[in-house]
């Protein structure tokens, strides 16, 4: 069942609070019905969310109102609204999300293209133009080196522009990509500490959908919310 990832008080007097469904919980995956869709949302955080219609690239969407900017083509958002929880869909690749102490929160949608294109660089640029500062990082699970194989060239690629850690070997001893590995290069170069990584391997592990396991459609969803203090 969703688990709760993160709960931060911030000076602002507002809690951030980061929340990781689970297959359990039901296909998040935007195009299903949309009664269902609210039921399933609800029961992982309460709220109008904002979703997106993910495409692998680097724009971000700035929400100021609950449920704002919702089917936007966009694989990053960011907030300063309380009670406007963003929420991104993933089946493999890293969902991150980034909690400022000065009341800001955003959300990346980060596979190997958006993390080789940027995507986290806008994300925290969008958080520093929403007044945000002192930023910390929130990993949710996803495919593990262990099971990621890719192809040498697009590798080579990879550890050209994010450096040689991003190389891995899957279980079996076949060249792979260490999605971690890449998330906390960007990050450390963006000097965001990681405040949470949850190295979960989504392959190997059945509580989430794995679209390189079995090539579902289904999808999990990390969802960041700020909360008034009670």
């Amino acid at each position: 069942m969703a688990r709760e990832l993160v709960r931060r008080s911030l000076p602002s007097g507002q809690t951030a609070r980061v929340v990781m469904s689970e297959a359990a919980d039901g296909d998040l995956a935007v195009g299903g019905p949309e009664d269902l869709l609210t039921s399933r949302r609800k029961a992982v955080v309460a709220g109008r969310w904002t979703w997106l219609h993910q495409v692998h690239g680097t724009t971000v969407v700035d929400v100021s109102e609950p449920g704002g900017g919702s089917g936007s083509l966009a694989d990053a958002l960011v907030t300063a609204t309380t009670v406007a929880p963003l929420a991104v869909q993933v089946a493999d690749c890293v969902p991150v999300a980034l909690i400022s102490s000065t009341g800001v929160v955003a959300i990346a949608h980060a596979g190997w293209r958006g993390l080789a294109d940027g995507v986290l660089e806008r994300t925290a640029e969008a958080v520093l133009t929403r007044g945000g500062r002192a930023a910390e990082a929130v990993v949710g699970p996803h495919i593990g080196a262990c099971c990621y194989e890719f192809g040498q060239d697009d590798l080579q690629n990879l550890v050209d522009q994010l450096g040689p850690s991003v190389r891995s070997r899957t279980s079996d001893g076949r060249p792979a990509a260490d999605l971690a590995a890449a998330v906390r290069a960007v990050l450390d170069g963006l000097s965001i500490p990681v405040a949470v990584a949850d190295g979960t391997c989504t392959s190997c592990d059945d509580r989430y959908w794995s679209y390189r396991a079995t090539g579902t459609a289904c999808r999990q969803a990390m969802v960041v919310v700020l909360e008034e203090a009670a």
